[in-house]
């Protein structure tokens, strides 16, 4: 392999020379000054009768003012121009360097996806190998696997344990009776066990709800009989003296009503049309 060009060492940044704060001025002077002549430029010194000193003394401070100012800035430029030639010239080679090393970045995530990539199919093979086929490999998938420290051993494991949980759970349901093709398969789809005996507990409080409702629609009507009716006491049973009435929604041909009709009268049957 070609050696690199570039050693970490050989980006260790020295600096051979380095003065700082070497500045002689006489700024603490000239802000002494101005502190002690404040009381003299007072706006109590000036009134209509000197208007034209007040004039003169503000032109004279904001030209001093000015000039302390620029000439302030052209000592920051001259003072800094070194510092600022440093910062642009270590600011491109971060951005050089930046660069390169992204690009390298590309490589070295192709490389590992490359890993993960054969590793998942190795992973495939070993859970294909178990002839488990009532859940795909992408349901009990765990993307920790394609780590490096997980051995293929230890995925081993984990997958006759998840292979297991799942005949279990099975199992489990169809020892509940009821629904169990359908609990199957939403369980099969969601692998959550909870979710899906939650789910046949509902299925069976609807049915419940269905069969009171039903049986709520069974009224059984006492026969009434009339004073004037001498009492018979011959013993009938229940069911032919209880009338039950009970609601019905028809469809057929018109021949086929008429017919139902016909029926229902020759058999005493009252009934009556309900407008829907």
């Amino acid at each position: 392999m070609k050696e690199l060009n570039i050693q970490e060492k050989d980006l260790e940044l020295v600096v051979s020379e380095k003065t700082l704060g070497s500045l002689t001025t006489n700024a603490k002077q000239i802000k002494a000054l101005v502190e002690a002549s404040l009381p003299n430029y007072d706006i109590s010194n000036y009134n209509e009768s000197n208007i034209d000193l007040a004039k003169k003394d503000k032109a004279m401070l904001n030209k001093a003012s000015k000039a302390l100012n620029t000439k302030r800035l052209e000592f920051e430029k001259e003072f800094m121009k070194p510092f600022s030639e440093f910062k642009e010239i270590v600011s491109d080679t971060v951005k050089l360097i930046a660069e390169c090393s992204s690009k390298i970045d590309v490589v070295v995530k192709q490389s590992e996806q490359k890993y993960k990539d054969d590793k998942k199919n190795t992973i495939q093979e070993l859970y294909d190998g178990k002839g488990f086929t009532l859940v795909p490999f992408s349901k009990i998938f765990d993307e920790k696997w394609l780590n490096k420290t997980a051995k293929e051993k230890d995925i081993n494991l984990d997958i006759d344990s998840k292979i297991a949980k799942i005949k279990d759970d099975i199992v489990t349901l169809e020892a509940i009776g009821e629904d169990v093709d359908l609990l199957k398969s939403l369980y099969l789809d969601t692998l959550n066990i909870n979710s899906t005996i939650q789910y046949a507990n509902t299925l069976k409080a609807n049915r419940e709800k269905v069969k009171a409702e039903s049986e709520k629609a069974v009224t059984p009507v006492a026969q009434t009989q009339t004073a004037s009716e001498p009492k018979k006491e011959t013993v009938i049973p229940a069911s032919q003296t209880d009338v039950y009435v009970r609601a019905f929604k028809v469809s057929g041909t018109r021949e086929d009503i008429i017919a139902l009709s016909e029926f229902m009268n020759s058999r005493g049957i009252k009934f009556e049309k309900i407008e829907l």
